[in-house]
């Protein structure tokens, strides 16, 4: 099978180039020559000119216009041949003075830099001052070699035929420095690993624009390279290319990054450095407003409110907020002053929800205490969180009218996740009784403190799980709240020794804590923070947010330590969790794309920082969906995670670092990191090719599932120094694979940018010719071979440019297919097609019956049967007059659907033939069932009838095939007598090709139908 379509794909090549081949009769040849080796400009390989000039030329010179006559040779040559106007054009050239006397030049194309190189590590001073005493090399008539003589008056040099030869005589020691274009030297040292053997020694000496040179004996050519490189420059494209090709080996483009990034961290430090000078400001003027009496206290109180991970509010029995904390205003986005004075629900509570908030308001003033409430509030950003509430009516004679505290936690990602909802709600309820009675002694010495014990009374008893307290004068440690019973607290305070407090912290976290407390007390800073681990009795690890405060005496020593901690357990189990379901896949447990790219990122810095490469290969499993449609989504997932252990299997048995991941349904992605030669890919490409081809038993089956993957392969940071970049890459080398017949891998290469430029160019022109109904159709009849009169007509779409004419479908209807146009364009056909049937009627020609081509990706669409029925109605043509030519591949693919459209349009009278029949895969079991009228054999057989016994015995055993099944017969491309009689003998219905007529506008076309018999 695969012969035939092998066969098949040869023979419309050849016709393809038997009718474009005359067109170049009248396109303009131009000569264009290249140094042969002169990367990435260009560099010959495997007989074949490949590189950047190579590229934009192919972007300038436009096909339907130029024929481009590509050739190579050294680059002295090439200039002389120039010169003396033996070719028509090259690039790049630098433009100077000396040259425009011999050439013309286009518009500068880009800027090159000029430096000077020694061998790493070249001890001696080498300045431009004192160039000419050391032995300089330079390639031979290159401009470089004329800025030597001209600008820097040096005749007394070496010279080179190539910019390799150049590299490796400095490196070797042949010569002191090197005058060299810096994008092409750096080009060559990072390709042939020479980085660490030469260097830039003095930079940027010269600026030299660069341009395409044209021969004097074509002047015209430069006009019209100049038109195409602003259109070029203006679409993006040259831009896209040119980052491509030099972005990878270009210091001043990671310089120009470099101080990018350096500035803004310069911008963030002085916006961090004037918040930190505001924040100790206002500090100060709080301090100084302290009363003595009160200050060791209210500094206490403050800590819990303003370090608290809780909204703390008070607020009047009207509602009107009182106190804001931090964690208030971090959560909400409005600052204190903002919303001091004004009422709580005309603020944060919904329009429809103010009339219930307030009446809580009422209950709180009636029931004194109301706690576990839930609401949502708006945050000024407009943003919806729940928060979860305690609310406590404080009454006291030291008070000038009863105030509610309330303390909220922010329960959004909780009540969105119900796993902690339950967790979160025990925290909350439970009590403090430790810190109630720390609170009760500390209200026994002083009354003046009963308002601020009875304000943050209820915040202590809520959040606080443990609270631990160390006084350096009285050398002693305590401990408060309702965790401190899970820690051996005796064997700390017997030691009266802070460090026995520390050995309870992971050794991961113990010195990071120490070195926390011990920076903040040399820098005399009050308030830190910090996360860690603690053990607790039964030797369990729970995690801990702790917010300190650091109090000191009046000769600004340290003088006690307080600690508010909380239960970080629950909350980092969730987190780990969260993680996990991030960056894992739930099927196979492998890591997702996010965790594979995040890794690529970092291996590909590694790889710039190291001078190793890589290589990422993406694979997709050949035909998944059949798998999943044939034996279900279970038996699928069961193969996905069977495949993926074996791969996973055979990369951890490999010398390479080896990262492996599932990056889509189908799709895994492998990095292969620190590559010795990129030779290595191929023979793991290939073992991964074999493990897709094995057996893989599939339990839910009870038997074994075959299959193939076809990949793709980039190298970094060769081929790219971003994830954006690779995965741009691997993928259209995936799809090349695909395209070349899948269960194979390709590597990725330039052409294949440029061919996906080229597409996305024509996609772009598709929708302009759309929106212009740029698109015509053509006629073709189909003879019935009992009286050799016409039958049919089978059109056949034309796009039609104003200034480029007629465009071959093999260009752009696959593009059409990718990108989902063709769903519009095969509309427009159809209506198209549907017109001229019905404007044939009005002059006669009743008996004509119309054959439309379907893509399988149109015939799939949604309500595509309710739109051709539509059609029929709106044009009033007879459905038995019309015939849908579908492929059988695309016939039975979806079968349910297919089935269900073909049925769905029989009934109306329409009719149905499998096109190209023979060169599919689809199953007879599929056609049998399929209600079709007919099949047209495919040109690939007709062509040998006359010649092969094979093929003549493969066309009688359709035709009779056929007629047992009571369905007709078409022949295409019909191009002999012989085949013509050949074709009666054996009894088909039906034929069309070029014997008979080729396809025509329909004006055309008309004239033969009127006639209706055509003469061989």
């Amino acid at each position: 099978m695969r012969n035939n379509k092998a066969i098949l794909f040869v023979l419309t090549v050849l016709l393809m180039l038997f009718h474009i081949s005359p067109a170049y009769a009248s396109h303009t040849p131009v000569k264009f020559e290249v140094d042969k080796s002169y990367p990435p400009f260009s560099y010959t390989s495997d007989g074949r000119i490949y590189g950047f000039a190579i590229d934009l030329a192919n972007l300038v010179f436009e096909a339907d216009k130029f024929k481009l006559e590509l050739s190579s040779d050294t680059w002295n040559q090439v200039y002389k041949k120039l010169a003396e106007g033996k070719i028509d054009v090259t690039a790049p050239v630098a433009i100077v003075e000396e040259r425009k006397k011999e050439v013309y030049f286009s518009k500068p194309i880009f800027t090159r830099h000029v430096g000077i190189y020694t061998p790493k590590g070249f001890s001696k001073n080498i300045s431009l001052k004192n160039l000419e005493s050391f032995k300089v090399g330079v390639m031979k008539s290159d401009y470089t070699e004329t800025l030597l003589k001209e600008k820097l008056g040096i005749n007394k040099y070496y010279t080179y035929p190539t910019i390799e030869d150049l590299i490796y005589a400095l490196v070797d020691g042949k010569i002191d420095a090197a005058l060299m274009s810096q994008e092409v030297a750096n080009y060559f040292l990072v390709k042939n690993d020479l980085s660490d053997r030469a260097e830039l020694k003095i930079k940027n000496i010269f600026t030299v624009k660069s341009a395409f040179a044209v021969s004097k004996k074509r002047p015209e050519l430069v006009l019209y390279i100049n038109q195409r490189l602003n259109f070029l420059t203006n679409k993006g494209i040259f831009d896209e290319l040119y980052y491509n090709y030099f972005s990878t080996y270009s210091p001043e483009y990671y310089e120009r990054k470099n101080r990018q990034i350096l500035l803004s961290a310069l911008y963030l430090l002085l916006i961090i450095l004037f918040a930190a000078s505001m924040a100790i400001f206002v500090m100060t003027r709080i301090n100084r407003r302290l009363e003595h009496g009160k200050q060791a206290y209210e500094k206490y109180a403050q800590l819990l409110a303003e370090n608290a991970n809780a909204i703390v509010l008070t607020l009047n029995l009207n509602g009107e907020i009182i106190y804001f904390n931090k964690f208030a205003e971090q959560l909400t986005g409005y600052k204190s002053e903002e919303v001091v004075g004004k009422k709580w629900t005309d603020i944060f509570i919904p329009s429809h929800r103010r009339e219930y908030i307030e009446n809580l308001f009422k209950r709180i003033a009636e029931e004194k205490v109301l706690n576990d409430h839930e609401n949502e509030i708006i945050t000024k950003n407009g943003d919806i969180r729940w928060i979860l509430w305690n609310n406590t009516l404080i009454e006291s004679p030291y008070l000038n009218e009863p105030l509610i505290i309330s303390t909220g936690l922010d329960i959004t990602q909780i009540k969105k996740t119900q796993q902690l909802l339950e967790e979160s709600y025990e925290e909350i309820e439970q009590t403090n009784q430790e810190l109630i009675n720390t609170l009760e002694i500390l209200n026994k010495q002083s009354e003046m403190l009963l308002e601020e014990k009875e304000k943050y009374k209820f915040l202590v008893e809520n959040v606080s799980d443990c609270i631990w307290e160390i006084d350096f004068q009285e050398k002693k440690i305590e401990f408060y709240g309702r965790l401190k019973d899970l820690f051996d607290i005796d064997a700390i305070k017997s030691k009266n020794d802070f460090s026995a407090w520390l050995e309870f912290f992971h050794e991961d976290d113990r010195s990071t804590v120490f070195k926390k407390l011990q920076d903040a007390i040399l820098l005399h800073e009050e308030n830190l923070e910090f996360e860690a681990r603690i053990r607790d009795k039964n030797g369990n690890w729970r995690w801990i947010s702790s917010h300190v405060q650091i109090l000191y005496n009046e000769e600004d020593k340290p003088e006690k330590i307080i600690a508010v901690n909380i239960d970080w357990t629950a909350k980092k189990e969730y987190e780990h969790k969260i993680e996990y379901i991030a960056y894992y896949d739930a099927l196979t447990s492998l890591p997702n794309r996010k965790l594979f790219e995040e890794r690529l990122e970092s291996l590909i810095k590694k790889a710039e920082d190291e001078k190793t490469q890589g290589a990422v290969v993406l694979i997709d499993i050949d035909n998944f969906k059949d798998i999943n449609d044939l034996y279900g989504h279970e038996a699928g997932d069961e193969y996905l995670k069977a495949v993926g252990e074996k791969v996973l299997e055979y990369l951890e048995n490999l010398n390479l670092k080896t990262f492996f991941a599932r990056v889509g349904g189908d799709e895994f992605a492998v990095i292969l990191h620190g590559l010795a030669k990129k030779e290595e890919v191929i023979e793991v490409c290939t073992q991964l090719l074999s493990i897709f081809e094995s057996e893989i038993y599939i339990q839910k089956l009870e038997g074994h599932i075959f299959a193939s993957a076809s990949m793709g392969i980039s190298f970094y940071p060769d081929d790219g120094r971003s994830v954006k970049e690779i995965f741009r890459n691997v993928d259209m080398a995936l799809s090349s694979a695909k395209e070349n017949g899948k269960n194979d891998f390709q590597i990725f290469m330039p052409f294949m940018l440029m061919k996906n430029l080229k597409k996305i160019e024509i996609e772009k022109s598709l929708k302009k010719a759309i929106e212009a109904d740029q698109f015509e159709l053509y006629y073709q009849p189909v003879i019935n071979l009992k009286d050799m009169e016409i039958h049919s007509v089978e059109a056949l779409l034309r796009w039609v440019l104003p200034e480029k004419g007629i465009i071959s479908p093999l260009e752009f209807i696959p593009v059409a297919e990718e990108s989902g146009l063709i769903v519009k364009i095969g509309e427009m056909v159809i209506e198209k097609a549907f017109s001229d049937l019905k404007n044939w009627e009005r002059k006669g020609i009743s008996y004509l019956h119309m054959a439309i081509n379907l893509s399988a990706r149109q015939f799939k669409t949604k309500f595509f049967e309710n739109m051709v029925q539509k059609l029929i109605e709106q044009y009033g043509v007879d459905p038995k007059k019309i015939s849908f030519e579908i492929t059988e591949t695309g016939a039975v693919e979806n079968f349910d659907v297919s089935l269900k459209i073909l049925s769905f349009l029989c009934q109306l009278g329409i009719r149905f033939l499998i096109d190209d029949f023979g060169t599919g895969y689809s199953s007879l079991i599929y056609l049998k069932k399929l209600p079709i009228g007919g099949v047209k054999i495919d040109r690939s057989f007709i062509s040998e009838i006359e010649f092969s016994k094979e093929n003549r015995a493969i066309v009688e055993g359709i035709i009779l095939m056929a007629h047992k099944l009571d369905l007709k017969v078409v022949a295409e491309g019909v191009e002999t007598k012989r085949e013509l009689e050949i074709l009666k003998e054996i009894g088909c219905d039906f034929a069309q090709g070029y014997l008979f007529s080729k396809p025509l506008p329909k004006t055309q076309v008309e004239k033969l139908l009127l006639a209706r018999k055509i003469t061989v």
